[in-house]
């Protein structure tokens, strides 16, 4: 049975809450950001179906893929905004894409369908894209990078929980 120490720090509870709060926030914003650069992009319709959701929540397909046409739309990514953690709880993300054809895109499930055009074959992402950049060491990176600009926030390095009178 571990011992109490009765060494208390008032506020190192809510200090800390708030540090995960902040990176889980700033690291979703950074994931999506990823997620939607390196993706498959040809109508947009991938692009701008991935959500971030609060708690461990499911995210249901949702929306229908658009019709293609023979040459992918330029990439135009838009930065996906996480709504502010509040509280003393601690906050965590489900991020997900809602388009129907999600699993195919993500290469999850074999049945991509290969570029239309004069380059035939082409893809507007590589295969394996999304397995590559979650064990391949970027999301990792990614959480790393998060971490240490959070680190760096007066509002997170100034812990001022107590006082000495």
């Amino acid at each position: 049975m571990a011992r109490q120490t009765g060494f208390k720090l008032p506020g190192l509870r809510t200090w800390v809450d708030n540090i995960k709060n902040e990176v889980s926030q700033k690291a979703a914003e950074q994931i999506v950001l990823d997620l939607k650069e390196i993706g498959p992009y040809w109508t947009g319709t991938f692009e701008e179906s991935w959500v971030v959701r609060p708690g461990d929540v499911g995210i249901p397909a949702s929306t229908p893929a658009r019709e293609r046409t023979p040459f992918p739309k330029p990439r135009r990514i838009t930065p996906i905004s996480v709504p502010k953690p509040t509280g003393r709880k601690s906050v965590f993300f489900t991020i997900g894409n809602t388009a129907e054809y999600r699993n195919v895109a993500l290469d999850l499930v074999p049945g991509r369908v290969k570029a239309l055009g004069p380059a035939g074959g082409n893809e507007t992402a590589p295969q394996d894209w999304f397995r590559t950049y979650v064990e391949g060491g970027n999301l990792r990176l990614t959480l790393q990078q998060v971490t240490g600009r959070v680190a760096q926030d007066p509002k997170i390095r100034g812990f001022k929980g107590f006082s000495y009178r």
